[in-house]
């Protein structure tokens, strides 16, 4: 059984300019860099609409409202996933058959350029009142999604849940799209990382096993009308439509090399952006800058900064977050005749534009990770004023 963990809800610190700029010698933070980078904004004129997938309906309306806020004559409009536009968002790491594809319907002359939008934690979401916060163990998760675990009661959850009771519930009823999701990509990725050996899917962002809806829209109404219903959903989904979330458990190392094991509570925005930094980054030339999902809840080396993520850890709480965040990209044709695009896309990646993301429900991009997103995106930072060339 898991250990329960009760982390306390941080505080957000201001932490005062001068100080970061008290010494001149050594080479600024690249986050000062990139605050000095953001201090003028290039506005353009016209609407970029951004193709945008159902299941992340006004993410990018958010980010679009900002931008008009100060440019107004500057404005974005969303369409559906499968138009012709400029900006697509998709939430995983595109293809070579994604940016491909995208080339052919939407940038048949300019330059594709690809790069983190957002990070998003998944859970399973379910419709039971009363049963929220029901931990689910990788093997039983695994269990769920193909098909073996069919009751509340089976030993791989009741185990883990002694102060739960499961008598006279419905059956686990799975259900999921048809279509491909990232957010099941990012769980089927952690059933791997784990080293589930029921799980024999391997990444994959379609299950074979339950009920299938034709999109995500139907989906979520599956959800809200079938008691008993179960679905890999991103949390900002699963709150919105106000169902129940399971709690996922975090393995991680502690100062004295000891392997412990704690619950990670859905409901800890502070977490999420922990378990953010749970990506691996790297450059692809056909494919651009990628973020894998964010898995196991500790983050990776030089992908998580605490202070710039403005929030306080308690004391002696380890640093570990939310294990399952799928990462959603942006590809931007780069067209020498239409700056709009691509101007977009360097404001979702500002600060401002980060900004109405998390307001929006979803988590932003790590400080580092985000700053890794300026060179594809054609800012380049003088490293002796801060000053920037926006391409």
């Amino acid at each position: 059984m898991f250990r329960s963990f009760t982390f306390r809800r941080g505080i957000v610190l201001a932490v005062p300019l001068v100080a970061l700029l008290a010494a001149c010698t050594p080479p600024m933070p690249p986050d000062v860099l990139a605050a000095r980078a953001e201090a003028s904004i290039d506005c353009q004129q016209g609407s970029t609409p951004v193709s945008v997938p159902s299941e992340f309906a006004g993410t990018m309306s958010a980010v679009g409202d900002a931008l008009t806020s100060v440019c107004p004559e500057q404005s974005v409009s969303e369409v559906v996933s499968d138009a012709a536009a400029p900006v697509r968002l998709v939430g995983h790491a595109p293809t070579s058959a994604d940016i491909e594809e995208f080339k052919a319907s939407a940038c048949k002359t300019g330059e594709v350029i690809s790069v983190p939008a957002f990070a998003y934690p998944v859970t399973m979401a379910y419709n039971l009142p009363g049963l929220e916060g029901v931990v689910l163990s990788p093997t039983a998760v695994a269990g769920i999604l193909n098909g073996t675990v069919t009751e509340w009661s089976d030993p791989l959850i009741a185990q883990e849940n002694p102060d739960f009771s499961f008598e006279g519930l419905p059956p686990i009823h799975l259900v999921s799209a048809s279509a491909d999701q990232g957010a099941v990509e990012a769980m089927s990725a952690w059933l791997v990382q784990q080293k589930v050996s029921s799980w024999t899917s391997g990444v994959t962002g379609r299950l074979t096993a339950g009920e299938k809806v034709p999109d995500d829209s139907a989906l979520v109404a599956k959800l809200g009308t079938a008691e008993g219903s179960i679905a890999v959903l991103p949390i900002f989904q699963a709150i919105n439509n106000n169902l129940a979330m399971a709690n996922l458990p975090v393995t991680y190392v502690d100062d004295s090399g000891n392997e412990r094991a704690v619950v990670i509570t859905a409901d800890d925005v502070q977490l999420y952006k922990v378990g953010s930094g749970a990506t691996s980054i790297m450059i692809d030339p056909a494919r651009g800058l990628l973020a894998s999902p964010a898995l196991g809840g500790v983050p990776v080396d030089g992908n998580f900064d605490l202070a710039s993520s403005k929030i306080v850890l308690g004391q002696d709480q380890p640093m570990v977050g939310w294990p399952v965040l799928g990462y959603s990209h942006l590809m931007i044709c780069n067209s020498a005749t239409d700056p709009k695009p691509l101007a977009f896309g360097q404001y979702a990646v500002r600060l401002a534009g980060q900004g109405s993301l998390e307001a929006f429900g979803v988590t932003p991009l790590p400080e580092p990770v985000r700053v890794r997103t300026f060179e594809p995106l054609k800012v380049t930072l003088n490293s002796e004023d801060g000053s920037s060339t926006e391409n």
